[in-house]
């Protein structure tokens, strides 16, 4: 059966592609332009703040602290979109979309204003909004701004396969790698789009979020 009937737009692997792409996309830039840190990976904030704080070093902990923070309010804003926002001609994921299109695209124009903190913070912010509205591929549990998740799957799915010989375990395990790739090639994109744009290189991730908002018009329905 094919996967239009069998699950929900939002959920279908093109969609999950285009958003780890994006994830990629972004952390790529954050690394290279805000030394070295990524707006998705919270684990690294909570123990460089850990690090921080058994130093002393206040300023430097809540510089890590703030986007941790960021993204837990994130992801409850996105839960209040849920319940704010009913679904009519735009889904709830696209709604979602809209808030983390326009808010990065507020950052761009506003990056030289800001403090890289407050950059970072922020987008911290706009990627658990991502996070939280597609919490599923093909009904399967995904995270669309980190592979490390992802990563245990293809192993736990390789194994299954290797003792069981059950097909859907080798289907998920080529479905997550996939998705794997889309992480490294969107930080491979950003990184060979920044030798033209540099720090505005983030623009490039606009393009990425219109075009899953496009794709999310469910036109079977017409």
């Amino acid at each position: 059966m094919s996967e239009t009937l069998t699950h929900p737009i939002h959920e279908r692997l093109p969609i999950a592609l285009l958003l780890a792409t994006h994830s990629g996309f972004i952390d790529a830039y954050t690394f290279q332009y805000h030394a070295e840190r990524f707006a998705s990976l919270q684990t690294g904030n909570i123990i460089q703040a850990g690090i921080a704080l058994a130093k002393g070093h206040f300023n430097d902990a809540l510089s890590f602290i703030m986007p941790i923070l960021f993204f837990l309010l994130g992801a409850a804003f996105n839960s209040m979109l849920k319940h704010t926002f009913k679904v009519g001609k735009l889904s709830i994921q696209q709604h979602s979309l809209l808030v983390e299109t326009i808010g990065i695209a507020t950052l761009v124009v506003f990056r030289t204003h800001i403090s890289g903190t407050v950059f970072i913070t922020l987008l911290s912010f706009f990627l658990a909004i991502q996070l939280d509205a597609f919490p599923k591929v093909q009904g399967l549990p995904f995270t669309s701004v980190m592979s490390t998740g992802n990563l245990r799957n293809v192993g736990v799915n390789l194994m299954q396969y290797f003792y069981t010989r059950e097909h859907s375990a080798i289907r998920n395990a080529g479905l997550f790698s996939l998705i794997i790739l889309a992480f490294l090639f969107g930080a491979f994109l950003s990184t060979l789009i920044s030798n033209w744009l540099n720090y505005i290189t983030l623009l490039g991730s606009i393009p990425i979020l219109l075009t899953i908002f496009i794709l999310l018009f469910d036109y079977s329905r017409k």
